[in-house]
């Protein structure tokens, strides 16, 4: 009985999936917001991730190393100026109100979002937390 619940449950845990995939087989919402913030002419590959009980993740790369993360729906959930400052429409404004005033010489190069809080890095290296609302929590060491 141990075995044939072992082997059932070593079936059921599979690894996640990485797939390529074209462009146009992204979600629409991400197709536009690389569109409209960047070149999808430079879009060096785009991939797929599937795993077990989650829904699928996305990547674009684009040929200068700029990355941006999407979630199931086309959402970003990650975007990776590789170290150049990302388009400021995407940085919701009290994000970018406190990193300018508190931080005036600095860009932010990297921000992610989850389902309780926001990240960024700014060009300086710092990394600096935000709750979902965008309210300053602290500096991440």
């Amino acid at each position: 009985m141990f075995l044939a619940v072992l082997l059932m449950v070593s079936t059921v845990t599979v690894q996640a999936q990485v797939k390529s995939i074209t462009f146009d087989q992204l979600p629409k919402t991400a197709q536009n917001l690389v569109n409209k913030y960047y070149d999808a002419k430079n879009v060096s590959y785009v991939t797929e991730e599937s795993e077990f009980m989650k829904s699928k993740e996305y990547e674009v790369r684009f040929h200068d190393g700029v990355k941006v993360e999407f979630d199931a729906k086309g959402d970003w959930k990650e975007v990776d100026g590789k170290k150049k400052a990302i388009p400021t429409a995407l940085i919701p404004t009290s994000i970018a109100s406190h990193v300018k005033k508190s931080f005036p010489n600095n860009e932010i190069v990297k921000i992610s979002r989850s389902n309780r809080k926001y990240e960024v890095e700014l060009s300086n290296g710092l990394d600096l937390e935000f709750d979902k609302q965008g309210k300053f929590l602290r500096i991440d060491d």
